[in-house]
């Protein structure tokens, strides 16, 4: 009974004294880093990834939203601006009319001076309806921007993260005190675990590699004279000969010069809106708002993009490749190696691609 005893006693202080190696153990690897269980080992970073590639899906799905809200918004100010323009066409044609109608007409005279009248009142509020959708254009494309960069930031920090992760796995299962604590633990779990990376950390690896392809990345090279005007080759509706402009970041749309724009088969009437801009000395010029069918740099082609045709007292002016085009990608000019970085998340604008 006494030996018995005996035993019982010995073997739960056995059990106890593996405990407390196992408890030392698992201590001095989590205080490494690394996380020890029945199952396995590994790093605690791990789990960091999957917790920000679970951002993703609400993350692209935000920015899907924004990109359809900002292509509402702006059908709702191209089908207001084409009311304008009719509006603007029928004051031209009863204006025609009343100056050439019999001035003792009196009828027809009363008649036309208050389709006039009705037509700017209606011109008036439609103005200002268009003034309300470009404020919300302004919005929805602000919130697009954000939601998109927001997106791909998360691709690069993931990326950064898992690559820490795996330099870690190498760096750690070669250090001396890891490989001793891991020993420990081994031991007194009777287990023959190794420090590498786990399947799941493979999955997850594999899961990035996913999302990265939804982001499309190019580095293009500029062209400049050592001042701080930057030049970039800009291919216009597919042409075959790129045009070389300006990247001004300042300027809120493509602006183009008569005898550049009359290259790509564009010639200003009245029916296009009239415009006025600010350059940067503060002057001021007219132009007229168009339309290009597609924009390309780089790799990177963006369809249907607005631009200002400036009037023939510009015909000296640069071309300039503004943000009409640049809004639809993150992107970053470097001016000392002479770079521009775009990127663009794929798979969330059917007006714009990207060719590879």
């Amino acid at each position: 009974m006494r030996q018995a005893l005996l035993i019982v006693v010995g073997l739960l202080l056995a059990a106890s004294l593996r405990a407390d190696e196992l408890s030392e153990a698992r201590a001095a690897l989590e205080k490494a880093g690394v996380r020890a269980s029945s199952t396995g080992v590994a790093l605690i970073k791990e789990a960091e990834l999957n917790k920000e590639l679970g951002k993703s899906a609400a993350l692209k799905k935000n920015v899907l939203q924004t990109e359809k809200d900002l292509k509402a918004a702006e059908f709702q100010v191209e089908h207001v601006q084409r009311s304008l323009t009719q509006l603007k066409q029928q004051h031209i044609q009863y204006s025609a009319q009343l100056a050439n109608i019999n001035p003792n007409d009196i009828t027809l005279n009363n008649k036309l001076v208050s389709a006039l009248k009705v037509i700017e009142g209606q011109f008036d509020l439609t103005k200002e309806e268009k003034s309300r959708l470009d404020d919300q254009v302004k919005s929805s494309r602000a919130k697009a921007n954000e939601a998109r960069e927001a997106y791909i930031e998360l691709a690069l920090t993931a990326r950064r993260l898992a690559d820490e992760i795996e330099a870690d796995y190498t760096a750690k299962a070669a250090n001396p005190e890891i490989k001793d604590a891991l020993a420990r633990f081994n031991q007194a779990a009777k287990k023959q675990f190794t420090l590498a990376a786990t399947p799941a950390f493979g999955a997850s690896v594999r899961r990035l590699k996913q999302l990265e392809d939804t982001v499309l990345s190019e580095s293009i090279d500029l062209q400049g004279d050592g001042s701080r005007t930057m030049r970039v080759n800009v291919v216009v509706n597919g042409s075959r000969q790129p045009q070389e402009m300006v990247l001004d970041s300042g300027a809120s749309l493509i602006c183009l010069p008569p005898t550049v724009a009359a290259k790509f088969g564009l010639k200003p009437s009245d029916k296009d809106p009239k415009i006025v801009l600010q350059l940067a000395d503060g002057r001021e010029i007219d132009g007229r708002l168009m339309k290009l069918a597609s924009v390309r740099v780089g790799k990177f082609i963006v369809d249907n993009v607005e631009c200002a045709v400036l009037g023939e007292d510009a015909v000296a002016a640069a071309p300039l490749l503004g943000m009409s085009f640049l809004e639809h990608f993150k992107f970053e000019i470097d001016s000392a190696s002479k770079k521009l970085t775009m990127v663009k998340v794929t798979g969330t604008d059917p007006s714009a691609s990207a060719k590879k």
